[in-house]
């Protein structure tokens, strides 16, 4: 998206920033809750929130002068900052320390009336290790790499993919019941399972790779340059809703975690709910 500054160049914004009615809609990923005395929850109080606790990366007072100047397109590029430093720069998914505040932000909406219900989702990729020790770590970070690539690509623009450990996922999904939220988390299995491969080009290139694009190989490519399976990726998962769990983050975390376990149990690459 391009925007002009006050000398009339046009200056390009990054991909992840878009305008709607409120200017700071990118700050979604953070998105606080308004003080329990003020239920209006307009998106400048957002704003407001947002800078006076959170925003401490050395950007406050650039920003504001900027703002104070008209300088939007300036706000915007450290607005796109801060969004880089909420991502984990290996999956594309946002980090596990905005998970806590992005939960505060969904119960708030559910007790003002702006959200009916939301799920969550935790998964793990099965037998990671085995990945790391059989084929290396640079494998596995491929691995986890083309993981959250899939993820986003098959999650709606709503939900909230985060990574919360080494090859442990959680998945937040607004407006979204159990049951429904169950057939997300098949849709997601099956992806991986059908897609997600670990293999090689020739004899040593070893890879991840998405099977789906196994046809794309160039029609030069000779036999040195086809990929050859080595081994699939499965992941398993385990899902709650709020609503059903006593409108508790904490009790819906426990369910989600104890039927991932189950799922574990039942022989992996399942959903368990």
């Amino acid at each position: 998206m391009n925007v002009l500054n006050q000398q009339g160049e046009v200056i390009e914004l990054d991909t992840g920033f878009r305008f709607s009615d409120a200017f700071f809609s990118l700050l979604e990923f953070v998105k606080i809750p308004c003080p329990d005395d003020d239920l209006r929850c307009t998106s400048e109080l957002q704003c407001d929130l947002f800078y006076r606790d959170t925003m401490n990366y050395a950007f406050i007072d650039s920003h504001n002068q900027h703002l104070a100047d008209g300088r939007i397109d300036l706000a915007a590029k450290n607005l796109n900052a801060i969004n880089n430093l909420s991502l984990d720069h290996l999956t594309g998914l946002k980090k596990k320390e905005f998970l806590e505040r992005k939960l505060l932000s969904l119960e708030n909406e559910i007790y003002l009336g702006l959200l009916t219900d939301f799920s969550m989702i935790m998964c793990d990729l099965d037998k990671f290790k085995t990945i790391n020790d059989e084929f290396g770590h640079s494998v596995g970070d491929d691995t986890l790499a083309l993981f959250g690539l899939l993820l986003s690509e098959t999650l709606r623009p709503s939900d909230f993919g985060y990574r919360y450990g080494g090859e442990e996922f959680l998945i937040l999904l607004p407006n979204t019941n159990l049951e429904n939220a169950i057939l997300v988390a098949e849709r997601l299995r099956m992806v991986i399972d059908e897609r997600l491969q670990i293999g090689n080009y020739g004899l040593n290139q070893v890879t991840a790779y998405d099977l789906s694009k196994s046809q794309m190989l160039p029609d030069e490519a000779n036999i040195n340059d086809a990929f050859f399976f080595a081994r699939d990726v499965t992941c398993s998962f385990g899902v709650a809703n709020y609503l059903e769990n006593d409108q508790s983050a904490e009790a819906l975390f426990d369910a989600a975690d104890a039927n991932l376990y189950i799922a574990k149990q039942n022989g992996r690459n399942k959903v368990s709910a």
